[in-house]
């Protein structure tokens, strides 16, 4: 599913790390791997979809970020809608949106100003929806290889509705080598600050969006040096249709940023979905409405009032 127009997809940095490391660990064990691969394909199938998500992320046990969500997504009408609670930096704010005639509209619950960001007028070739035959033999082998004895420590547990529950936890010894090897560059990168070369004129921070699209990652502390992955946790819940109805990681990383100071760091993103294709994102109408339209080349900036 594309679903870059989420607002909890923006934290991209660190999360990315969370999918390398729990994928393989979900996809363990034979049972596991099939039970998982085979509701993780079928969920790919709906065409709409209700979530809630939440996302968390703690230095030394203190709270530096947090989002919790609610979301309606369609991909056959290409629609979303949804609202979010964020908060970072000790502030909180909260933020609706809507993806709807080809474009997507954000708004503050602090403001009465509608942000439009039109999408791209490039035209894309229709998708192929995938199925089972799109994932190559050579990337499942790879996996295979990759996790090596991971499958002793997934527990799959079959209900009487025929729902699963897929758990696995490792630490940092039963982590494969290969991912604790690329972990403290990925993480490096992930936290570290980015400049543009673009100054924050007044004009800019008038207009700049009320919120930050990558609030996890900018929230996170800069490691630099003796990073390595303490933990990995991961749960999935697939139910009786078998459509991955809840899902949740933990990644425990430790470090030390330039002045040596240690970090602890834990991050927590959990979902859960209903509604399979029985779900209509809500529409919104913008006529009367103070609009302030988002240049589409520049992120984070915005064009003129409309």
């Amino acid at each position: 599913m594309k679903k870059k127009w989420l607002m909890l997809g923006s934290a991209v940095g660190i999360s990315s790390i969370v999918m390398v490391t729990t994928g393989f660990s979900a996809l363990a064990s034979t049972s596991g791997y099939d039970a998982y691969k085979s509701a993780l394909k079928n969920t790919k199938t709906v065409q709409n979809v209700a979530v809630q998500a939440s996302a968390a992320l703690q230095d030394n046990g203190n709270v530096l970020a947090s989002a919790n969500g609610s979301f309606k997504v369609s991909l056959d009408t290409k629609t979303a809608s949804g609202s979010a609670d964020v908060l970072a930096n000790g502030t909180q704010q909260s933020l609706s949106f809507y993806k709807q005639n080809d474009q997507t509209v954000f708004k503050s619950n602090a403001s009465d100003v509608y942000f439009v960001k039109q999408e791209g007028g490039k035209k894309h070739k229709p998708e192929k929806k995938l199925n089972e035959t799109d994932i190559p033999q050579q990337v499942e082998t790879v996996i295979d290889a990759l996790v090596g004895n991971l499958k002793d420590y997934v527990a799959v547990d079959t209900k009487a509705d025929g729902s699963k529950e897929i758990a696995i936890q490792l630490d940092n010894a039963q982590i494969p080598t290969v991912v604790n090897a690329l972990a403290p560059i990925a993480i490096k990168e992930a936290t570290k600050e980015e400049n543009d070369g673009e100054t924050n004129d007044d004009a800019v921070k008038v207009n700049e969006l009320p919120f930050k699209e990558d609030f996890l990652k900018n929230a996170a502390p800069q490691l630099t040096q003796d990073i390595k992955i303490d933990k990995v946790s991961i749960k999935a819940t697939v139910n009786a249709n078998n459509y991955i109805s809840h899902q949740e990681a933990d990644l425990t990383v430790s470090g030390k940023d330039d002045s040596g100071a240690v970090h602890q760091v834990t991050l927590h993103l959990q979902a859960d979905l209903s509604g399979y294709n029985s779900t209509a994102p809500e529409t919104i109408d913008l006529a009367g409405k103070t609009v302030q339209t988002l240049k589409h080349d520049h992120k984070g900036k915005q064009g003129d009032n409309e």
